[in-house]
């Protein structure tokens, strides 16, 4: 789990996300740990105590984890091991978001939300987000999330230094219920079922 910023203003929705995938062979839970929170600040190190714990692990970053869906706009971070799948997955439009947790097959609505900012990551990325909303004052906006993600590039191993910002001014008639018709079509698409559709 990594970065994903979504901003769903009374105008404009805004969407950012950073390129990492991490994927460990085995389980490695000290590395997991001192990475997620925020103790491996660059590559390097994080290579360095790799090979210190006898972990083996690979990084890319080329994962996309926003992208759009018509005029609607969506962020996914997961966690894939052997034994489980786990994605957690925002739907964004101006006005409107729709939070969705999938793990395996099932698909559950987590939270549905008006204009407001929601932050995926991990605690690290989650806490630097939070302090730098609460310094501008709750005032979130595209300059904001773009340096959110500068800042976590530079401070820790966790997130990529390459970043995807999308956005969209388009007001569905309908904003839940686009955003939840988009959801149904990805379930139906990927094969997930829907539990407790609200």
């Amino acid at each position: 789990m990594s970065l994903i910023i979504a901003l769903a203003g009374s105008r404009e929705a805004v969407i950012g996300g950073d390129r990492r995938c991490i994927t460990f062979s085995g389980s490695c839970q000290k590395l997991e740990d001192e990475l997620y929170g925020g103790r491996i600040k660059n590559d390097e190190a994080l290579q360095a105590r790799a090979a210190e714990l006898g972990a083996t692990l690979q990084v890319s970053d080329e994962k996309e984890k926003v992208w759009r869906i018509g005029d609607l706009l969506v962020g996914e971070v997961t966690e894939l091991s052997r034994r489980q799948e786990r994605r957690r997955r925002i739907y964004l439009a101006p006005g409107a978001s729709l939070e969705v947790d999938i793990t395996g097959r099932e698909a559950r609505i987590r939270a549905r939300g008006g204009v407001g900012c929601v932050v995926f990551g991990n605690r690290f990325t989650q806490e630097l987000a939070g302090s730098s909303v609460a310094r501008a004052g709750g005032r979130v906006n595209e300059d904001l999330i773009k340096s959110i993600f500068v800042e976590a590039g530079d401070r820790t191993a966790s997130v990529s230094r390459q970043h995807m910002i999308l956005k969209s001014d388009k007001m569905p008639s309908d904003p839940n219920g686009a955003l939840q018709k988009a959801l149904e079509v990805d379930c139906q698409k990927s094969g997930w079922r829907l539990c407790d559709p609200q």
